[in-house]
């Protein structure tokens, strides 16, 4: 204690003074004020355990107290606890349109509503990105875990005020129960993961509780990914084209790529089998390169084989992963030239939702796309997200309808009236319209009627293999009405 009453902190050594004999007879005593030291550690500690953006405790800290509650299950039957792994819908398009500034303030806004939806004995944490993990303590049994998942995606669902703008984030959920069977923290964490990746795979903004079928379906996931990484290897891919049409005369406009996976362990696997697994893992963008030069190759091969056709134009669907990728535009042109086709012949096909979740990069790279002479069609259009109000600033050629308004046309008049505004608005922009999911006549004449020149779907022919395209070509070379 200094002579004021202030407390500080002290390290003492003290060394004995011994007479001749060895004999103590008193000692001296130097104290070092090591108040600043002991801060300075605090701090770092904290430094170590807290989160630097939203002060939650970090991966570390919620892995200590992860395994602590693990831990009391062995010691304590009747305690049980849950664990919530939350990840954020959407958060890339936040820091694309907004900053990194305002992607950090989302996460601190998401982080208190994490922490207003649970309990004081409760932790949040955020183990980094735009991943948060909840500890539920003292719980009764599933009803009550989910209960706060259900209470976490509503505090969730109000809108948030960044710079000025309402921003929505919505987050897809995993849920986990404590189980005899857990042994380690991470074990835990790994199946709220899962949980929370099968959660979007269910279209996101929900949860999904963990199940052993999961860790079923994730061995089988990880085995499918190591044939998956060997598939290009083993020349496993094939291509098929499905004509997209004149609408009145039958006449084929293009041919839209459709990537086919021939498994040798198990079948042929169709896109949405394995294509959501290679752009988790970021195979897609060696498979897309495949693609592009595959499809370029065979377009090229039909030029020459059916000179009367003239140029023969091909349409490939290039995924988030691909599009992000600073390689596209080179690898485009590689392919363009390997094949010796114009950029004129290649259109890419853009999901809707790819090009709305990154606004702001996806026009700097359409606009990229354009100057090389690439046409760019927004695929899916209608598909769920608020696009018209962007559309006019997207440097598109064409637009492909949803097939779900195209199969309805006949049942509701609204969906036929939707279809016929999207034509008058793309034609008012000067973009093609290619109506998805053709299958009836009826549709056809629909279609017709509301201007839409170009379709594709199974009236006028199924995917169809290399040779089969290329005979098409050469079949309407030959004289006589070719309509549908």
């Amino acid at each position: 204690m200094r002579k004021d009453g202030t407390r500080v902190e002290v390290s003492m050594s003290i060394s004995p003074i011994l007479d001749p004999d060895g004999h103590p007879v008193g000692a001296t005593t130097i104290t070092r004020d090591i108040t600043y030291r002991r801060q300075a550690e605090r701090q770092l500690l904290r430094g170590a355990l807290r989160d630097p953006v939203t002060d939650l405790p970090n991966r570390a800290s919620f892995v200590e107290r992860l395994s602590q509650a693990l831990a009391r299950t062995r010691r304590d039957s009747d305690y049980r606890f849950g664990v919530l792994f939350v990840d954020c819908d959407h958060f890339k398009a936040v820091n694309d349109r907004l900053g990194h500034a305002a992607g950090d303030r989302l996460l601190v806004e998401m982080a208190r509503r994490l922490q207003s939806s649970v309990r004081p004995a409760d932790v949040v944490a955020r183990l980094g990105g735009d991943e948060f993990t909840l500890l539920l303590e003292e719980v009764a049994g599933l009803p009550q875990v989910e209960h706060v998942a259900r209470r976490v995606l509503d505090s969730l669902a109000a809108p948030f005020l960044l710079e000025g703008r309402e921003v929505r984030a919505s987050a897809s959920i995993g849920v986990v129960l404590s189980e005899p069977h857990y042994e380690q923290a991470q074990d835990m964490l790994r199946d709220a993961d899962r949980a929370m990746y099968r959660a979007k795979e269910r279209g996101r903004a929900c949860f999904q509780v963990f199940d052993v079928e999961m860790r079923n379906w994730a061995n089988a996931r990880s085995g499918m990914e190591a044939d998956l990484r060997e598939a290009l290897g083993r020349k496993e891919f094939r291509l098929l084209f499905q004509p997209i049409v004149e609408i009145e005369t039958g006449r084929v406009y293009a041919f839209e790529a459709l990537l086919r996976w021939h498994h040798g362990k198990r079948r042929v696997l169709l896109p949405h089998e394995f294509l959501p697994l290679a752009e988790q893992t970021g195979l897609i963008v060696s498979i897309g390169t495949w693609v592009l030069g595959e499809a370029c190759r065979y377009a090229r091969t039909w030029q020459n084989a059916v000179p009367g056709a003239g140029p023969v134009r091909i349409c490939v669907n290039v995924s988030a992963k691909q599009l992000a990728d600073p390689r596209l535009v080179d690898d485009l042109r590689a392919a363009l030239q390997d094949a010796g086709l114009t950029p004129a012949a290649l259109s890419l096909e853009v999901a809707e939702s790819v090009l709305m979740e990154s606004l702001d990069s996806s026009i700097a790279l359409l606009n990229r796309l354009r100057e090389v002479g690439i046409q760019v069609h927004m695929d899916d259009f209608g598909s769920g997200y608020s696009s018209l109000t962007y559309l006019p600033r997207f440097p598109l050629q064409g637009i492909k309808v949803d097939r779900t308004f195209v199969h309805r046309m006949g049942a509701r008049r609204t969906d036929l009236e939707i279809v016929r505004s999207i034509v008058d608005l793309a034609e008012h922009l000067g973009l093609i319209v290619i109506a998805e999911g053709v299958e009836t006549a009826a549709q056809r004449e629909r279609l017709i009627a509301v201007g839409c020149e170009l379709g594709q779907g199974f009236l006028f022919a199924k995917a169809l293999e290399p040779e089969a395209a290329r005979a098409l070509l050469a079949e309407q070379q030959q004289p006589g009405p070719k309509a549908a």
